[in-house]
C-alpha cells in the first residue's frame, strides 16, 4: 500500500513535470513565431518583387515618365532571362543531391554538375550587371548615384550560402 508521503510526493512530480512540459511548449511557440516574424522581416528588406521593382525604382529614383517606360522593359528582359537561370539553377541542385544521395555517388557528374552551376551563377551575375549598366545609362548623375546605393545595399543583404563567422557569433572577434 503507497503511503500518504509518497501519494503527495507523486502528484508534485506530476505537477511539476506538467508545468516544465507546458512551459517547454509554450517558449518553443513564442521563439518559432519570433524566427518567422524575423525571417518575414528580414525577406521584406532584402528582396523586392519583380513585378514591384520598377515601381521602386521610380520612388526611389524619381523617374520621369520615360524612363519609366525603358526601366519597365529593362526589368521584363531581366526577369525573363533571370527567372530561366533561376530554374536552371534549381533542376541542377537536385540533380546534384539526387547524385549525392546515390549508393555510389559519382565524382566526374558532381563535379560536372558544380561547373554548370558555377557557370550559370556567373552567367546570372553578367545579366544583373548588364541589368545595372542599362538602367544606369538612363539615369541622370543623382539617380545614378541613388541606384549604385540601391545596388549596394542589395548585394550585402543577399547570400547564396550562409557561413558561419570566424570567432563566434559577431562578438568583434575576428573577420568576417
Amino acid at each position: 500500500m503507497v503511503s500518504k508521503n509518497t501519494y503527495r510526493i507523486l502528484i508534485w512530480v506530476i505537477v511539476i513535470l506538467a508545468a516544465t512540459s507546458l512551459s517547454m511548449g509554450i517558449s518553443f511557440w513564442y521563439h518559432k513565431q519570433q524566427d518567422k516574424k524575423a525571417a518575414e522581416k528580414q525577406k521584406q528588406q532584402v528582396e523586392m518583387p519583380s513585378e514591384q521593382r520598377t515601381r521602386f525604382f521610380r520612388e526611389q529614383l524619381n523617374l520621369r515618365q520615360d524612363q519609366m517606360d525603358i526601366f519597365r522593359e529593362l526589368n521584363r528582359e531581366y526577369n525573363r532571362s533571370a527567372r530561366r537561370i533561376s530554374n536552371q539553377l534549381e533542376d541542377l541542385r537536385i540533380k546534384m543531391v539526387e547524385e549525392m544521395g546515390q549508393q555510389s555517388p559519382g565524382k566526374e557528374e558532381l563535379d560536372s554538375i558544380s561547373e554548370n552551376i558555377g557557370n550559370l551563377h556567373s552567367d546570372l551575375k553578367k545579366l544583373t550587371i548588364q541589368y545595372y549598366l542599362d538602367m544606369k545609362e538612363v539615369c541622370d548623375e543623382d539617380q545614378q548615384q541613388k541606384l549604385n546605393e540601391i545596388f549596394l545595399t542589395m548585394s550585402k543583404s543577399k547570400e547564396d550560402v550562409s557561413l558561419p563567422r570566424r570567432g563566434g557569433r559577431g562578438k568583434g572577434r575576428g573577420p568576417q
